[in-house]
């Protein structure tokens, strides 16, 4: 217990001292202000946006209404974290789960800075562990002292799974942000549904030692979601070159199915700061709302 403590604390200090130096302002005017909620009608007034119109009030009382909105103050953060097998590979700090549960943190701790509600599920190829979107730190250390303590009762994945509940729990708009290695496939529809009422942000994560180098020979592997062992000629030409194919399919399927279907998509190397690596996608996202004219300013 007292290791334990000592890993939350440990944790709560790196992950406050980088979102309060690098993350808020970015986090706010990211995520803030993103959605509109309906408020009330009114009579049309010159110069309103026709857009505006509510065109079921206006046929019942022959005048012209218009719709009014209201920023939603309140937003959920919602993650869901891939801990199966794959998720081990990499050693100590470079490891995918590690660098994985870092980046949930940071997000956790963001919304928090902001009052925003954050929930989380883990899984393998079902749900380990589900916390309900709620604000507050006593509910965000909850989280973490979880994760941290908890072990998987499978090693194998199933994407499909965590959107399924995704989908099911998340009853307002939210922000849903997949933290994997996508080493998974048929999650695409159920993706692309949960798309459709939610704004999507797909994480892959990987450690460049995945795809063997030459000189690596004949070597034993443990494929860490069936327990199995498996001897590899790693030196082989052919199969250094499919293994690579195999690792840029992904990234090329991930990045298509992002770009036509509007979802937000990183993919991080373990082995190097990743903290980099979100500051540019916070600056991109809010240049793009703001080019878009979606993004309203936090007040």
């Amino acid at each position: 217990m007292k290791d334990l403590f000592k890993k939350v604390k440990k944790l709560e200090i790196k992950i406050r001292k980088m979102v309060d130096a690098t993350f808020a302002g970015e986090y706010q005017s990211a995520f803030k202000g993103q959605g509109l909620e309906f408020d009330e009608v009114r009579p049309y007034q010159y110069g309103d946006d026709i857009r505006a119109i509510d065109w079921n009030v206006t046929a019942k009382t022959g005048q012209p209404y218009i719709k009014k909105f209201k920023e939603e103050r309140e937003q959920t953060l919602f993650v869901l974290f891939d801990t199966s097998g794959s998720g081990d590979f990499g050693p100590a700090e470079e490891n995918k789960r590690f660098i994985g549960m870092e980046m949930a943190a940071i997000m956790a701790f963001s919304a928090m800075k902001n009052n925003d509600k954050f929930g989380l599920a883990t899984f393998s190829d079902h749900i380990e562990q589900y916390y309900k979107p709620d604000k507050g730190r006593k509910h965000i250390m909850k989280i973490i002292r979880g994760v941290l303590s908890f072990k998987n009762k499978s090693e194998g994945t199933s994407i499909k799974n965590a959107l399924e509940l995704a989908h099911h729990v998340l009853k307002r708009r939210s922000v849903v942000i997949i933290i994997s290695d996508f080493l998974d496939d048929n999650y695409e529809a159920p993706l692309v549904k949960l798309a459709h009422k939610h704004e999507i942000i797909l994480i892959r994560l990987f450690h460049p030692n995945e795809i063997f180098h030459e000189g690596a020979g004949i070597i034993p592997v443990i494929d860490i979601e069936t327990n199995r062992q498996h001897w590899l000629n790693a030196g082989d030409m052919g199969y250094r070159e499919q293994l690579q194919e195999n690792f840029e399919s992904i990234e090329r399927h991930l990045t298509e199915l992002c770009k036509r279907n509007g979802l937000g998509y990183l993919s991080v190397n373990t082995k190097e700061d990743y903290i980099p690596v979100m500051e540019r996608y916070f600056r991109e996202r809010i240049q793009g709302k703001r080019r878009k004219g979606q993004l309203i300013q936090p007040s």
